[in-house]
């Protein structure tokens, strides 16, 4: 059985919701989701971090700190989405042909992060603050 382009289109694409509120953090705590009640579980605080990494201020540099930039970005995301990738590609493509499109997928992200080195880029987390109930 061959799998078409829409479908490793599928499959290779992640489910995630990246852009989650306050209220999102929330919102189990506020619910009457019976698990949450079971674990005692209770919400103290939750505050947003927006944080300026120094390790990709690399605005106004030379080719070799862009280089470095664009290495560090590749290295962040590269041990997650391989697999997410490897596991969408089909079974009939072969090995080589896998690597290839792996290979080049993640050398356009590379191309694209030395390209676009000029910003500095925030990475932001959310801190969840929670308790136990006694």
């Amino acid at each position: 059985m061959t799998c078409g382009i829409e479908e490793e289109y599928h499959a290779t694409n992640i489910n995630a919701y990246l852009r989650r509120t306050a209220d999102d953090f929330k919102e189990p705590f506020t619910s009457d989701l019976p698990e949450i009640r079971e674990l005692g579980l209770e919400l103290v605080s939750t505050v947003k971090h927006y944080t300026l990494p120094p390790t990709f201020d690399v605005v106004n540099k030379d080719t070799t700190d862009k280089l470095k930039y664009s290495e560090r970005i590749v290295a962040m995301v590269y041990p997650w989405l391989h697999d997410v990738f490897y596991r969408g590609l089909s079974d009939s493509r072969s090995e080589d042909e896998k690597r290839m499109i792996i290979d080049q997928y993640f050398c356009r992200i590379q191309t694209y992060a030395f390209e676009h080195s000029d910003f500095k880029p925030y990475l932001f987390f959310t801190e969840v603050v929670m308790k136990k109930k006694k």
